[in-house]
């Protein structure tokens, strides 16, 4: 029996994960219903332990907010005298709670040396050794907290600063600097020259696209530099593929994958700066770094490799995509073949793939890339026929599994949209298939992690073709071979009237989730 029983919303448990991990580096005796075995009566388990608990944490956030488990089982901690809250989102706690003191994790940086940790360990050695917290050491360390965010958060936007405004030139289009304006900033943050507020100020005049503006102005001008217009080269639009006269290849120009790789580095870098892990953290500021760059690459790759659950893992993989196709390294294309997996419906990431694979000689597949991102857009235009037409013209040149499942999951996903669960479930099947065959062949491919998402759509479409009993068997096939969680409880449900035995986990995948809120309708206009 375990000391520490964490209570949390099931679309939470990568969030949670750290903390338990931390919490366990710290000596505590922690269960948490991730490890639980297939075939274990769930129900039975979790009243035992939540039962046996010292302390009970809670951790709030959006989800666990209105989850009617979480609630039930924060109400008995309480009751009890157990409960020991924590805040991962900035929610407001339900009623009958908002009475005892949630710990502010909002900003935590996941490490188990961490000011909040050390807050909250105080509060847990209290429940398990039977007395009262010890305010005055409780709020010693909350002041130390206070103290370390403030010092963080100006470090963070100097980091933004230097990796967005600075740092994407030379990832993306690398080019000399004027000066050296990283060591510029850490002597003005050294010698107190400037100021949290000043920081911030600086942040929103980045965000506003001044950098950007004043970068221009200052550069030598086009016409001062003008060169005779550029003959159509290995990149540009309509170029007639070699040995194949005659065929147009469909391509990406120079200046449109700059453009791409740019956009794509600039959504991501912020959310990386933030990571919870220090490792991640540091090896993103080290991309913008000629020295170190392929040596952060790896890191990042290791980590998202190691780390299927993190809900950053995306964005890792698009920027190392980017960064490595702009700075011609190999890791760039697989992890761009990696994001077109995780979330086929990513156009940039097509088109960066269509260019990757026309510098590569593979002309075929990178006409392919560009027909599929088309069709992306099609899609989003609200043009289901265009796009299912695009994506039929792009299969035949995709050979690979790990190129082919994505596209075949998407017309499985317009066939969905269309209501013909015949058609959805044979497409379905079929990406099922190629992502076990990429995963097989290819571990680092991506597949893997989009297999669950197919094995869903799966059996989804099936019951709703009314194939319900086929549907309930293929989920369970899926269980055994992929651990693959139910979709929603209805279709569990449905499934253990049928007498089919599940393990009783539901999760939508978070690929299927996306799909189904791109999917949804718009709001209709107010009148």
């Amino acid at each position: 029996m375990a000391d520490i029983f964490i209570s949390y919303a099931s679309e939470d448990r990568h969030r949670v994960r750290p903390l338990a991990d931390a919490l366990t580096a710290r000596g505590f005796n922690v269960w948490w219903d991730r490890s639980l075995a297939a075939g274990h009566d769930y129900a039975a388990v979790i009243e035992r332990e939540l039962k046996n608990a010292k302390a009970v944490i809670v951790v709030w956030t959006q989800s666990s907010a209105a989850s009617t488990f979480v609630r039930d089982e924060a109400g008995r901690a309480r009751d009890e005298g157990r409960l020991v809250p924590v805040l991962l989102d900035n929610v407001q706690i339900p009623l009958g709670f908002g009475a005892f003191q949630a710990e502010d994790f909002t900003r935590w940086n996941g490490g188990a040396n961490a000011p909040q940790m050390q807050i909250l360990e105080e509060a847990l050695k209290a429940k398990l050794e039977g007395r009262d917290v010890n305010a005055g050491e409780v709020a010693r360390k909350r002041r130390r907290l206070m103290a370390r965010i403030r010092i963080v958060s100006v470090l963070t936007v100097i980091a933004l600063l230097v990796a967005i405004a600075w740092g994407v030139n030379d990832i993306i289009t690398p080019e000399p600097p004027r000066t050296d304006v990283r060591a510029e900033l850490l002597r003005l943050l050294e010698e107190g020259k400037l100021s949290p507020e000043q920081a911030i100020q600086l942040a929103q005049i980045l965000e506003s696209g001044a950098f950007e503006t004043a970068a221009a102005m200052q550069a030598p001008s086009a016409a001062d530099n003008a060169a005779p217009a550029p003959s159509p080269g290995p990149m540009m639009r309509s170029e007639t593929a070699p040995g194949e006269a005659g065929v147009q290849l469909a391509s990406v120009s120079e200046a449109e994958f700059d453009t791409a790789a740019r956009d794509t580095y600039r959504a991501a870098i912020g959310a990386l700066l933030r990571h919870p892990d220090a490792s991640v953290r540091q090896a993103t500021l080290e991309l913008s770094n000629d020295a170190t760059r392929d040596r952060a690459m790896q890191t990042l790759w290791a980590y998202a490799q190691a780390n299927p659950e993190d809900p950053l893992r995306d964005r890792i993989y698009q920027v190392c995509g980017a960064v490595g196709e702009a700075n011609d390294n190999p890791l760039g294309q697989r992890a761009l073949e990696v994001s077109a997996n995780l979330d086929p419906q990513d156009r940039t990431v097509w088109r960066m793939l269509a260019r990757s694979y026309q510098r590569t000689n593979r002309p075929a597949e990178a006409q392919a890339a560009v027909l599929v991102s088309d069709a992306v857009q099609a899609q989003a235009e609200g043009q289901p026929e265009v796009a299912e037409q695009r994506l039929q013209e792009a299969l035949p040149s995709l050979t690979a599994p790990q190129l082919r499942a994505p596209v075949v999951s998407e017309l499985g996903g317009i066939a969905q949209s269309r209501q013909d669960w015949t058609s959805a479930s044979a497409r379905f099947a079929e990406a099922y298939r190629l992502r076990e065959q990429a995963a097989q062949a290819a571990p680092t491919s991506g597949a893997a992690q989009a297999l669950e998402a197919d094995a869903q759509q799966l059996v989804i479409a099936l019951d709703r073709s009314g194939r319900t009993r086929e549907a309930c068997e293929r989920l369970r096939q899926a269980q055994e071979q992929h651990d693959v969680a139910a979709p929603d409880q209805a279709l569990l449900e449905r499934c253990e009237r049928q007498g089919t035995r599940l393990e009783p986990r539901v999760q939508m995948a978070p690929q299927l989730r996306r799909s189904l809120e791109r999917a949804a309708p718009a709001p209709a206009p107010a009148p």
